[in-house]
């Protein structure tokens, strides 16, 4: 191909009028989790890659590259990225760091078989449920959805993983897709950054290098597309993507952070190094996607997986050959063929099926143990429940709190959930962001009997752990990881367990040593523990709402004050978040009530003017900490938004001030 005169140009994104969330925020939303940064990176892209496979028609590739650029790989980036976001910010400085790098090393994820990033550039088109809008979800938007059945995950806020294991938080994305019958290739990069002022204006952190274009209100940057993607792919050094075999997608995460997967470790020469980073990286990627490795009924593999590390190549083997992952893999083939189901008998309806294996099957000696020791992610002795979805990725491992004795055969299992739509979507509602837990009382967005069903078949699979461990006691299971992993866990568990100390038993605690009565008329005003909702973005801004419920007596006249605070270490910190702005209460709601402002006034007529009817869709302006209420029963559900200005976890104090009838 003939050189292509070219210039990447950067967009910086500004702060719209109404706001916006912040890189710094957004690389946040992640929450707290149980996973290390490598390893969120290589479950998120594995799971993308697999979920943008089906319905396609070649078996996928999965390729991790670790690399040093050469010479004119590393022009072509200076080149790519010469427009840089402006000097003094904390993005410049990163970026010039790398840039000005002798030796460049870049980690290069790579998938084949899959469908590429497709869809519309533009994230402002509107959006039809069966159309594919990959693109714009990976590359211009957060938070956003695909709601796909038996997928492994949703472009959500996993990505930002990419960029934090990135010095400069950086990456460059090419991917050939089919879109209006043809096939295109796109290729962009992407930074984020942290949030910064620059003449007078605000800007997000997020920036974009691409084709610049201009529209009647304001300029932004599309990806380069066809032969000017696919060469520029060619001068950095990526796989080539020409035809419709090649089509998926490339991620090049520039100067990547990968302190964490050599333990301090010092080697003795290159190839050590490369020797141990390579076998790393391949026992992550088994402990967290080894059913994606162990064949079918048919003999074929779901996935295969290669690994580079600075020229050493290796694939990822049958799971069969590697002791103990053989007896997981032997567990798995029972789940699949579904010969042991769970079942719901309040419901009448299968909510999974498992299969399991003791010792006694014995595969190939493990490298990874051998060479890796306590670094290896596979444990001394297996006594592992593996909970899956029909993506068959492992969501999470459970294990009994006491280790296996010499005198108990290991042994491995496996739980997947039903295919079943109703099933499979409330195992799916039940995880944190990262994908790495079932934890369905922290989830506002399944059904109750969602709920129970996610609950009961937890409960079976603890049941058949005791019998795989010869122990009848119920208090076996390890508790050691069941930390919350996200904000929207860590604020909802927070949220249920502080209250204020107000007025008429705010602490929402009952007197059980008395009885009820059953008169009508309450004498205590109790308001409950407040309930953590979910997190949503409204107008670019990030609200986390919580629930609770006012039992008292019809007719009587309360008083709320509520506070919101930071959480950091498991402690409120203070109402205000780490960039210096205040929590904001910005919404009030009590179910079927007038509320009175806190802005009272002595003059009836402007007091009646304050009064408004509370819908669903209401949003106050005015201070909100103190909304008073006349009770017209005696329950009464409220609910209170509170805006998070920089992504932070965050709980809600509460009181109640009884005023009396």
């Amino acid at each position: 191909m003939n050189n292509i005169d070219f210039h990447s140009s950067i967009y910086s994104e500004p702060n719209s009028i109404t706001g916006g969330i912040s890189a710094d925020g957004a690389g946040n939303l992640m929450g707290a989790t149980s996973l290390s940064p490598i390893e969120i990176v290589l479950r998120e892209t594995l799971q993308n890659s697999w979920d943008a496979s089906l319905g396609q028609s070649t078996q996928p590739v999965f390729n991790i590259n670790v690399r040093s650029l050469s010479e004119s790989e590393k022009n072509c980036i200076n080149n790519f990225l010469s427009e840089r976001p402006p000097v003094g910010t904390f993005d410049r400085e990163r970026l010039d760091k790398f840039l000005v790098k002798e030796n460049k090393v870049v980690l290069e994820i790579s998938d084949f078989g899959t469908k590429g990033l497709g869809g519309p550039l533009s994230a402002s088109e509107s959006h039809e449920d069966d159309k594919d809008y990959d693109f714009v979800n990976f590359v211009k938007n957060f938070g956003s959805h695909k709601h796909k059945e038996n997928q492994g995950g949703e472009y959500g806020y996993g990505k930002s993983s990419f960029f934090n294991i990135s010095s400069c938080r950086t990456i460059i994305i090419n991917s050939l897709t089919s879109y209006e019958g043809k096939l295109e290739n796109r290729l962009i990069g992407y930074s984020l950054g942290s949030a910064f002022n620059f003449e007078k204006q605000r800007y997000t952190g997020r920036h974009w290098w691409g084709s610049m274009k201009h529209s009647e209100n304001f300029n932004y940057v599309d990806p380069f597309l066809d032969e000017y993607a696919e060469k520029l792919a060619e001068d950095m050094g990526m796989p080539k993507r020409n035809n419709d075999l090649a089509k998926g997608t490339t991620l090049m995460i520039l100067d990547p952070d990968l302190s964490e997967l050599f333990d301090g470790i010092e080697f003795q020469s290159q190839e050590d190094k490369s020797n141990y980073l390579s076998t790393r990286i391949q026992d992550l990627i088994l402990w967290h996607a080894w059913p994606k490795f162990t064949p079918n009924n048919n003999g074929e593999t779901p996935m295969k997986c290669n690994v580079s590390v600075f020229e050493k190549v290796d694939s990822i083997p049958d799971p069969h050959n590697i002791y103990p992952y053989s007896l997981l893999a032997e567990a798995l083939k029972e789940a699949r063929d579904k010969k042991n189901n769970i079942y719901s008998k309040k419901h009448k309806i299968i909510l999974g099926y498992s299969g399991s294996q003791q010792s006694g099957l014995l595969g190939r000696e493990s490298k990874y143990k051998n060479l890796l020791g306590e670094n290896s992610k596979i444990p001394d002795k297996l006594s592992h429940f593996a909970l899956l979805r029909p993506a068959e990725l492992v969501v999470k491992y459970l294990k009994p709190f006491k280790e296996l004795d010499d005198r108990q055969p290991q042994w491995g299992a496996v739980f997947i959930s039903s295919e079943k739509k109703l099933v499979e979507e409330a195992f799916r509602k039940s995880e944190p962001p990262a994908h790495d837990d079932w934890k369905p009382e922290g989830s506002p967005f399944i059904s109750a009997d969602q709920k129970t069903f996610v609950k009961t078949a937890l409960r079976e699979i603890k049941s058949e752990m005791r019998k795989l461990s010869g122990d009848t006691s119920e208090l076996i299971f390890d508790t050691k990881n069941n930390d919350q992993s996200s904000l929207a866990w860590f604020a909802g568990e927070l949220g249920q367990s502080m209250i204020g100390k107000g007025f008429g038993g705010s602490d929402g605690s009952r007197d059980s040593t008395k009885k009820n009565t059953g008169t009508k008329k309450r004498n205590k005003t109790i308001l409950s523990r407040p309930n953590y909702c979910g997190t949503k973005f409204i107008d670019g801004k990030v609200v986390a709402d919580f629930s609770m419920e006012i039992s008292s007596s019809k007719g009587k006249n309360i008083e709320l004050e509520f506070c919101p605070l930071v959480i950091s270490d498991g402690k409120e910190k203070s109402s205000k978040a780490p960039n210096g702005k205040e929590l904001k209460i910005v919404k009030f709601e009590a179910e079927k009530h007038f509320v009175l402002d806190q802005l009272n006034s002595e003059n009836e007529n402007l007091t009646s003017k304050l009064m408004k009817k509370y819908d669903k869709n209401d949003l106050y302006n005015e201070e909100l900490t103190k909304p008073q209420l006349k009770l017209n029963s005696d329950s009464v559900k409220i609910f209170v938004s509170v805006e998070v200005p920089d992504n932070v976890a965050v709980s809600l104090s509460a009181e109640i001030k009884d005023k009396g009838f």
